[in-house]
């Protein structure tokens, strides 16, 4: 029973995560990038500060790891935000996934594991989709550059999720805090560094505290409970497909995103890829690209 409860656990988040980039990115383009990153993980860290304490859990535990994977998992965030400011949602959605495929490739450079046929495959079938979804060469701008640069540290972040010993899961509420204080200094550092403002006007202080809740601090929660429970093949699945196409279907159908029929397409290429590399893919993935 648990072992399903977790499935739709994982499949109400890709659902969430999917449709996030539409409704962020207004409110993104609005009060910036580096701001809105700052004020989304320090929320969250805050409240997962509160449940770890109240469990009497050491938020101290193995805290080189957690500040390792607070690093990689800065990359992504920041990256991805900036990419969805001045990329579109459904972009997002898309080309944010790419760093699940990079993953073997970087196992083979760092630490000598083998690269699949199939890991080929997906990577070939992904790029042309991706050449097809920005329209070529002359698509590739500024926000689709910082959505690479995020899809790479999806893939530093995974590989090294793998070695992080999880101890059946017990200390992923810890693990949460370390890393969202991470995010959340990562982002002050860089928006003091480009001279970013973190005020937030009143009327835009709602939807950033809806959208953390329902974006940030819900869906981390259900992953703490769910990864108890994990399928890797479908928390991947969930991840690579369901995330996509739910981000691409709300951005074009409900936020009137334009769109044509060969981005589409190039969209539906990836998340083939995406599905064929979680089929054969012995990864973990439980937590967000």
């Amino acid at each position: 029973m648990e072992r399903n409860w977790s499935k739709f656990g994982y499949f109400s988040v890709a659902l969430l995560w999917g449709a996030s980039y539409a409704f962020q990115k207004p409110l993104v383009e609005e009060i910036g990038a580096i701001n809105f990153t700052f004020w989304n993980f320090l929320i969250s860290a805050l409240i997962f500060l509160v449940a770890a304490l109240w469990r009497r859990q050491n938020i101290l535990y193995r805290l080189r790891e957690g500040i390792i994977l607070g690093v990689f998992l800065s990359g992504i965030e920041i990256f991805q935000t900036v990419g969805l400011k001045f990329s579109t949602a459904a972009g997002t959605a898309f080309l944010s996934n790419l760093g699940m495929l990079l993953i073997p490739y970087l196992g083979w450079i760092i630490f000598k594991h083998r690269v699949a046929r199939e890991d080929n495959a997906a990577l070939i079938i992904a790029i042309a989709g991706m050449y097809l979804f920005v329209g070529g060469l002359s698509g590739f701008g500024f926000g689709e550059f910082n959505l690479l640069l995020s899809a790479l540290f999806m893939a530093f972040y995974f590989l090294y999720l793998e070695r992080f010993d999880g101890e059946n899961n017990a200390h992923i509420l810890t693990l949460c805090v370390q890393q969202f204080f991470v995010i959340s200094i990562a982002s002050l550092l860089s928006g003091l560094l480009i001279g970013a403002s973190f005020a937030v006007p009143s009327h835009d202080l709602f939807a950033l505290a809806w959208m953390t809740f329902a974006f940030a601090t819900l869906p981390y929660a259900v992953i703490q409970w769910a990864s108890k429970y994990a399928d890797e093949m479908i928390a991947a699945l969930y991840d690579g497909v369901v995330e996509p196409l739910v981000g691409g279907v709300v951005a074009w159908a409900v936020f009137f995103e334009p769109t044509t029929a060969i981005k589409v397409f190039g969209g539906l290429l990836m998340v083939f890829a995406f599905g064929l590399s979680a089929v054969f893919s012995n990864r973990h993935f439980l937590t967000r690209g």
